[in-house]
């Protein structure tokens, strides 16, 4: 585990956020990216993953995260409900480059976002969903060592990581107007594991070669764009679906999680530098909810169908 004490992390802070205003001084972003800026919003710390705020307090300012339909989950593989859809997953736009692209620390986690027009903005329809879903941002998750940090586990195996990918039901703009309208198929969250691996995942560097431009909390910046399947690999079939809820406060019983069984490789050096994002208690070290009673839901696997043979 990485020790970094507050001290030494409210001075990378310190020394990150006078860099970036002396690189304003120079380039006015925000005036040039003026169109992202009605999107971002500061954090809300009104929860977090240490002791004093940390999923066992949730329930009290979050009533919501008490359901009976809570995410994430163990996913016990042989007692899914295999299925053959009709139709497969299909991932839309995915391989299109956006015209920008942002990593942010709301002090939770990090968030990618994007930019693209609307004939080519990422959308995910199919397999198990009856809409059409728009690509809306990437939540990662991650624990203090190389042995935990992924919310959903596998046969009770954790991975150090989880990548999150957020769409939004076509005609609903947001996360938050999906909570306001009690949408419950108002959001999908497909989501793919994170394993170690001996040599850096160059398709991550985009990212990774950046987190310490944001080891901040409430700090955002541009990184070169890229499209979406160079960090992750569109899939059709073979993964896992139930229904759920945001595995963040107010934790929203709103939301279908699709689950790749397959990984996604990482090495330790990057895994690290993810540790050593701040928020406002210190290192982030850990942000990943335990995980939730599945009660009387099923977990559903869906397999190549007939379509494929």
């Amino acid at each position: 585990m990485l020790d970094f004490s507050l001290a030494e992390c409210m001075v990378a802070c310190s020394s990150v956020l006078l860099m970036v205003l002396l690189l304003t001084e120079i380039l006015d972003w925000t005036q040039l990216f003026s169109w992202m800026e009605n999107d971002y919003r500061p954090p809300a710390f009104s929860f977090g993953y240490a002791h004093q705020n940390g999923p066992h307090t949730w329930k009290d300012l979050y009533p919501e995260s008490t359901g009976s339909n809570q995410s994430p989950i163990n996913i016990t593989t042989r007692l899914a409900v295999v299925v053959q859809p009709s139709e497969p997953l299909r991932w839309s736009n995915y391989n299109s480059g956006p015209l920008s692209m942002t990593i942010a620390n709301d002090g939770h986690t990090v968030i990618l976002r994007g930019f693209w027009t609307s004939a080519t903005w990422p959308q995910l329809q199919g397999g198990p969903l009856t809409d059409t879903y728009d690509f809306f941002n990437v939540l990662f998750h991650w624990g203090p060592s190389n042995e935990e940090g992924s919310e959903h586990t596998l046969d009770y195996v954790r991975f150090p990581m989880e990548l999150q990918i957020i769409h939004i039901k076509r005609g609903i703009k947001s996360p938050t107007d999906a909570i306001a309208l009690g949408a419950k198929d108002g959001i999908v969250i497909a989501s793919f594991f994170l394993q170690i691996n001996d040599a850096d995942n160059p398709y991550l560097d985009h990212i990774v070669s950046n987190l310490w431009r944001i080891a901040c909390p409430g700090s955002k910046v541009y990184i070169p764009p890229f499209p979406l399947e160079w960090i992750f690999a569109p899939f059709d079939r073979d993964y896992y679906t139930y229904s759920g809820s945001l595995s963040q406060p107010p934790c929203s019983e709103i939301v279908t999680w699709i689950v790749q069984q397959e990984p996604i490789a990482i090495s330790s050096s990057q895994m690290e530098k993810f540790r050593k994002i701040c928020s406002v208690e210190g290192p982030l070290l850990l942000n990943c909810r335990p995980v939730q009673p599945l009660n009387d839901r099923d977990v559903y696997f869906y397999e190549e169908s007939l379509l494929h043979n």
